[in-house]
């Protein structure tokens, strides 16, 4: 019997979690992937490639994305223990489907080196068939490959879960599995690496822009500071530099088209009217109106997250002055004085209230009070 053109039966068929492909359109996709792998000249039967990368080169591979695993790990361990009754490992891979690192039920762990899901190697559909990670690099979206779904016989006992994690400018910095036996298959694994890689991609947003402007937006005020918000991150004259995928899905718009446009262009407001709105109303979200082209005058809301060295110009209580009025204002020489001018005109225009003025910064109240401190030891 022909694998590409066999259809499972309906009982062994996975649920659909909610925000992945329709059970009719993952279908297609093993059917599609079935196709690939056949015209790569693989076949049922075909004996998958087990051997991992000699040791130098996956120690390279781990060392040049090391940033990648920081971020992951944490989150990889709490999915573990999710699932920790399901007999699954839990890996993460490079952007080609070499596995950086697994962890995992040391029971099936053994029965798992049978397949080689070990680090070191690879699961692209030209070395394993239709698989989890090897189908879900290729559509770059969260797929999952049941029982007899792998192209591979010698696969067929696993079901696997994966899903790519993007970076701020869209490319793909690798993908998270969750693979186990068959009969242990849960209809929410798929859901929940789902979750997790979006996780794994805020963490990262949010420690390359640390230093940064970046706008947290969401319909649901109650929603910002949740892994469901959207991120932006801007330059200090009001550039796109990147966003995560709940911002690109929530305004229907390409990552190159946001950074192409400009912050006025998309949300109708500068950095300093940001800056503004931080400076009166701290403790209340940004509401911008005009937001979502295909759902005109739905609101949507947003926070501002800065590092106020890089804004600290914006901060000052006479940001709105002429030139020629701050042209005798001359700037602080040094990143530390440009620091403490900061905190210092913060806290002028918080009215001497040290909590607020924390608030605008994005930093803690003790900071504020150690760099006021320095100051004045100077």
């Amino acid at each position: 019997m022909n694998l590409r053109h066999r259809t499972p039966e309906i009982s062994s068929r996975p649920a659909v979690a909610v925000g992945v492909l329709s059970d009719g359109m993952r279908l297609a996709t093993i059917g599609q992937s079935h196709e690939r792998c056949a015209a790569l000249g693989l076949t049922e039967t075909s004996i998958p490639e087990l051997t991992p990368a000699p040791l130098p080169r996956l120690l390279e591979s781990r060392q040049r994305h090391r940033r990648l695993f920081e971020q992951a790990a944490p989150v990889m361990e709490m999915l573990f223990e999710q699932i920790v009754s399901t007999h699954s490992i839990v890996a993460l891979t490079d952007p080609q489907g070499t596995i950086l690192h697994s962890i995992g039920d040391s029971g099936f762990l053994e029965r798992a080196q049978q397949v080689a899901l070990a680090p070191g190697v690879n699961w692209s559909e030209s070395t394993k068939g239709t698989n989890a990670i090897g189908t879900a690099m290729f559509t770059e979206t969260p797929t999952i490959v049941h029982a007899d779904e792998h192209y591979v016989r010698a696969n067929r006992f696993l079901t696997c879960s994966a899903a790519p994690i993007f970076d701020h400018a869209g490319q793909m910095l690798g993908l998270l599995d969750v693979s186990g036996d068959h009969r242990s298959y849960h209809a929410h694994t798929l859901a929940m690496v789902t979750m997790s890689a979006r996780m794994i991609e805020n963490q990262w947003f949010a420690d390359k822009f640390r230093h940064g402007l970046r706008l947290h937006l969401h319909r649901r005020a109650e929603m910002l500071g949740t892994m469901r918000e959207a991120m932006v991150a801007l330059s200090p004259d009001g550039q796109i530099l990147g966003a995560n995928r709940s911002a690109l899905e929530l305004l229907g718009i390409s990552i190159a088209a946001l950074r192409m446009q400009g912050l006025e262009t998309v949300f109708g407001i500068t950095v300093a009217g940001i800056v503004d709105h931080c400076r009166r109303s701290a403790d209340e979200p940004l509401v911008l109106p005009s937001v979502l082209r295909h759902e005109p005058g739905v609101p949507v809301y947003a926070r501002a997250q800065f590092n106020w060295p890089t804004l600290w110009p914006a901060l000052a209580p006479d940001a709105s002055a002429g030139a020629s009025d701050r042209a005798h204002t001359p700037a602080p020489a040094t990143l530390e004085a440009q620091e403490v001018e900061a905190v210092r005109l913060a806290v002028e225009a918080a009215g001497g209230n040290i909590s607020l003025a924390a608030r605008r910064l994005g930093v803690a109240r003790n900071t504020v009070y150690r760099k006021l401190t320095s100051s004045s030891k100077v």
